[in-house]
């Protein structure tokens, strides 16, 4: 082929590769260095953060993420700890996850008497995964540490929010008077990645992950160490064991029982913790439930046989989604059904539904026994013929009557 036509051919493929790009400069410069057999730079920064991540004898993060939605903002802050080998934790909104000894614990801080365990799958962040139909964390940190390959660690940069990320740049930046390497990512949902990275220690400090409708900007402060401040261990001691996530978190026998304050139609304020030491019936319901209004008169006989008795034992019925919009009329509706039931146990109202969250409440009625040391006991959803009879043997085996 002559010279002249090898030229003209060369310089029609340079100008169809630069009309597929984003960034033609940037792309034809990284394709150059690729070309000429010097490795990408983006890809030569991603694996010396990774290597920067993986060859610490420890590290530990204080990291904190903003998510903005529809204008409104949370912060919440995760520590994550990796130590040697596949050793780490991570504590998340309420979550402690830890990988030590070939295992993977799941804890939650208001579930401290249950833990989920299981073998570890290669590292935290894909034995969570495994344990949660493959939902991702904003723990990067992770994946940069025990990552195989450079698809992994641009993964990281998702915050488990978004995948498919492709690398769009990387340059040298100036923010707040300090130098910074800078990595861009997009893909194909309409995600965006702008990384931070400390030119000095490749540690990433700063990853804003922009997607269509939400924006998550991770501030990360990650200090190389020589050892984890502290061991870290499996405490299974007085716990119990499930199996799943969803176990974890759902209310179950032995869980301690949320402790709610609620009023009264008189105004008064009931706290559940006020009841320490009795055995304690709540059952959720309202004036428009049908089964809820066949059952209360259960409750009631039994609130009256177990004061006979001399017995401690309280019995709440807490109101809950009552459809008048106002709390005074939701207060006028209750108190008219009460007096006219005429009732004397009290009732609590839970005009915002706030106790309801607590407990977990979707049907009704839900009802929740508590024992004296205000653990659960039993949790019982829909009407219950046998309610009277079964209630008070369990208050006399609880008081031995």
């Amino acid at each position: 082929m002559p010279t002249a036509t090898k030229s003209m051919l060369r310089t029609a493929l340079g100008l169809t590769l630069c009309l597929l790009t984003v960034n033609c400069g940037a792309k034809a410069d990284r394709a150059a260095a690729v070309g000429s057999g010097s490795k990408d730079p983006a890809v030569a920064l991603i694996e010396q953060v990774a290597r920067a991540y993986r060859e610490a004898p420890a590290l530990v993060d204080e990291c904190k993420i903003t998510m903005t939605t529809r204008g409104r903002s949370r912060t919440d802050t995760n520590v994550v700890w990796l130590g040697p080998g596949t050793d780490a934790r991570v504590s998340i909104e309420g979550y402690e996850m830890t990988a030590v000894d070939g295992q993977f614990m799941i804890e939650h801080v208001d579930r401290p008497a249950k833990y989920v365990q299981t073998p570890l799958d290669k590292n935290l962040l894909k034995s969570f995964a495994s344990l949660s139909g493959g939902a991702g964390l904003p723990v990067p940190q992770v994946e940069l540490r025990y990552g195989e390959t450079t698809d992994d660690y641009i993964a990281a940069f998702g915050l488990g929010k978004a995948v498919g990320l492709r690398i769009q740049g990387v340059a040298t930046i100036q923010r707040d008077g300090k130098t910074f390497d800078e990595l861009t990512m997009s893909n194909d949902q309409g995600a965006t990645v702008q990384a931070l990275i400390d030119p000095a220690t490749k540690f990433v400090t700063t990853i804003t992950l922009i997607t269509p409708g939400s924006e998550y900007v991770l501030t990360m402060a990650p200090k190389r160490l020589k050892k984890l401040p502290a061991r870290l261990v499996l405490n299974t001691t007085d716990r119990r064991r499930v199996e799943t996530i969803q176990s974890l978190m759902s209310l179950s026998a032995g869980d301690d029982a949320p402790n709610i304050t609620l009023e009264t139609l008189d105004g008064r304020e009931v706290s559940l913790a006020d009841h320490r030491g009795s055995l304690v019936v709540i059952d959720f319901w309202a004036t428009w439930c049908p089964p809820c209004r066949q059952g209360l008169p259960k409750l009631q006989e039994f609130s009256t046989w177990a004061e006979g008795q001399g017995l401690p034992v309280k019995v709440l019925p807490v109101d809950m989604g009552e459809k008048p919009k106002t709390r005074a009329l939701k207060k006028a509706v209750v108190s008219r059904y009460w007096k006219t039931a005429g009732y004397t146990m009290p009732t609590l109202m839970d005009y915002d539904n706030t106790a309801a969250r607590a407990y977990q409440v979707g049907s009704i009625p839900h009802t929740v026994i508590v024992d004296p040391q205000g653990k659960i006991v039993k949790i019982e959803i829909g009407f219950n013929r046998n309610a009277v009879q079964e209630l008070k043997e369990l208050a006399r085996r609880t008081f031995g009557g």
